[in-house]
């Protein structure tokens, strides 16, 4: 008679977790285990959190419920693979359930089972050579580049993730440390990570006691760039750039402060583009990496033209026995090198001195303009009501002057002695009507009062066609090719820059007629024609414009710049006809709206 588990460190082959039978275990960690599942004759891996959720109450905010639970990096691997279901390099998710318990259970997800060994156990049993080494590093950054345009930092790659199968094409797993827009933060201070793969800017953060004072790491692209420079550093030297095996101290110290020796001087078949590349990943400060995964994909691909030459088509040797002591040369180099980094640390240091300076002044002065803008505000309230007054005094001038006007035609009309014909007489009503200084006087109080007769202000531009060069440039950017019944070119935007959102932070914004620059926010959709961090340039109109009886504003955007550096002109609106409403503590002259707006190209402006 066999018993049923209960808990996942229970669980064995023959097994079941829901529908799926137990093969194989692939492994345990701190925080679940991950099994090798079977479901009508397909495989599939299943990884279940070792701990169940805390029993929270249903009116716990969804967000403090999901930091609060034991299985959040289950949850976070389960969104991340959801939302980056087309990228290439990543496993498919299938199921996401609880067991054994459909609401207390212990959390667990099912992705496609990919066939193959982890990186470093691949490399050791093949003995690939140095072009398809690169290959595999070209692959892994793609991927990690993917989610870096979604706004997704991996905070815990490393080798041990990278799943090498027979077609050699890599695939990432075990992303339970990710940071993905609009999620949780898993702990207080850093993600769960690996210590020796840290970035020196991480150790930094938890030395300066930030984890203590209950503040977050917030992530970044380059943090995943560092890490992968280890795993580089591990593929062409078997060694770490800085060995585990010391103590948490010394560790942290040595992440911090001193260069690794260069991949080409521990092992001479590395060619030194590639080394170079590795050091430039392992620079202490963020802004010394490269500049983003694409920008490294760049240097993979410029490095990776040697590929036709002898020593990159043969299995990539490493020298026997522990590495050879540094020579005079290689220590000039570190030297060099060390120097030349301090001397960025320390410009880097002035700099933000300088910022720091200059942003306080700024502040200062954006005080001095916060209360200039109220006392502004203050007497266009003032003038409102002077201006509304003197409105209401003209229009009693003005019927008193348009009574007396129609009194005196009359007069003129009906006199005695009058022989013209009624048609004659009418004729000269409308004449006496038109020319008698009383009409003419009321006339012009109407329309100096209530713009009664006269030409109104302009407050929009009219519609027209799109200008040709524009219509060209988007159709040449693909920004009309249709998707789900959507333009490519359709996005999510800040509507200003000068009003940027933050993470946590109001939702909405305080806009003013006038000229605006917008940004294009991360899309999930990786085929959107419009990358993320492009601007925009524009115009917005505030006032006199009405959408069902609700006040609304009018946007445009005239300009894009590319994060490339491309500008050229377009033709964008806000929403779908240019149109969106106030919010309805709106103020005239100070439109409240949500800081981010879908925007939409158009072949010609509503």
């Amino acid at each position: 008679m066999t018993q049923q588990a209960f808990h996942p460190d229970h669980l064995k082959p023959g097994d079941n977790v829901g529908p799926w039978l137990i093969v194989q275990s692939l492994g345990s960690g701190s925080f679940g285990h991950a099994f090798k599942a079977e479901l009508d004759g397909e495989f599939f891996t299943l990884k279940i959190a070792v701990r169940p959720a805390p029993e929270l109450s249903e009116d716990t905010p969804e967000k403090a419920r999901e930091e609060g639970q034991v299985d959040g990096r289950m949850r976070h691997e389960g969104a991340v693979l959801l939302a980056n279901a087309t990228q290439q390099g990543l496993p498919q998710l299938r199921a996401v359930g609880r067991w054994p318990h459909p609401k207390k259970g212990y959390l667990y997800i099912v992705t496609d089972h990919v066939p193959g060994q982890p990186f470093h156990d691949w490399r050791e049993r093949t003995r690939p050579p140095l072009a398809q080494l690169v290959d595999i590093f070209i692959a892994v950054v793609r991927v990690l580049a993917g989610l870096h345009g979604r706004g997704i930092f991996i905070r815990d790659f490393k080798s041990e993730h990278v799943i090498v199968p027979e077609d050699h094409r890599p695939v990432l797993v075990d992303l339970g440390s990710a940071w993905l827009p609009g999620g949780s933060f898993l702990t207080v201070g850093l993600a769960p990570g690996t210590p020796h793969a840290l970035p020196p800017e991480c150790i930094a953060f938890l030395r300066e006691g930030s984890r203590k004072e209950g503040t977050r790491f917030n992530a970044a692209e380059a943090g995943d760039l560092y890490q992968v420079g280890v795993f580089m550093f591990e593929a062409l030297t078997n060694c770490w750039p800085f060995d585990p095996r010391m103590t948490q101290e010394e560790l942290f110290t040595a992440i911090q402060n001193i260069v690794p020796r260069a991949p080409h001087w521990l092992n001479p078949n590395v060619p030194e583009s590639l080394s170079r590349i590795t050091l430039r990943l392992l620079e202490k400060h963020p802004e010394d990496r490269y500049e983003s995964a694409e920008v490294l994909l760049q240097a993979l691909w410029d490095a990776n033209k040697e590929r036709a030459s002898k020593a990159w088509k043969a299995p990539l040797e490493f020298p026997p026995g522990a590495p050879a002591p540094a020579t005079q040369d290689e220590l000039e180099e570190r030297r060099l090198h060390q120097q030349e980094t301090e001397r960025r640390a320390q410009e880097a240091r002035k700099q933000k001195a300088e910022e720091l300076s200059l942003r306080e002044q700024l502040e200062q002065f954006s005080s001095a303009v916060q209360q200039m803008e109220t006392e502004l505000r203050d007497l266009d309230e003032k003038a409102a009501l002077r201006t509304e007054r003197w409105r209401r005094i003209g229009l009693g001038l003005g019927l008193l002057l348009l009574s007396l006007g129609l009194f005196a035609a009359g007069w003129e009309w009906f006199a005695p002695g009058s022989t013209s014909s009624a048609f004659e007489k009418g004729r000269s009503l409308v004449s006496t009507l038109r020319n008698s200084w009383p009409v003419r006087t009321a006339a012009a109080w109407l329309c100096t009062t209530f713009g009664v007769g006269c030409a109104a202000p302009q407050l929009r531009p009219i519609p027209e066609d799109c200008p040709p060069e524009a219509l060209r440039s988007m159709e040449e950017m693909n920004f009309f090719k249709t998707e789900y019944g959507n333009y490519l070119g359709r996005v999510d935007a800040d509507i200003d820059i000068n009003q940027p959102f933050v993470a946590g932070g109001h939702e909405t914004g305080t806009y003013h007629e006038g000229k605006i620059v917008g940004r294009v926010r991360p899309s999930f959709n990786p085929n959107k024609a419009v990358p993320a961090g492009t601007l925009l340039y524009g115009h917005l109109w505030t006032e006199g414009l009405t959408i069902d009886g609700r006040d609304a504003i009018y946007g445009r955007y005239t300009e894009v710049l590319l994060p490339d550096g491309r500008r050229f002109p377009v033709c964008y609106v806000m929403g779908t006809d240019g149109y969106i409403t106030k919010e309805p503590n709106s103020k005239p002259g100070a439109a409240i709206l949500e800081r981010t707006l879908p925007i939409q190209p158009v072949r010609r402006w509503p």
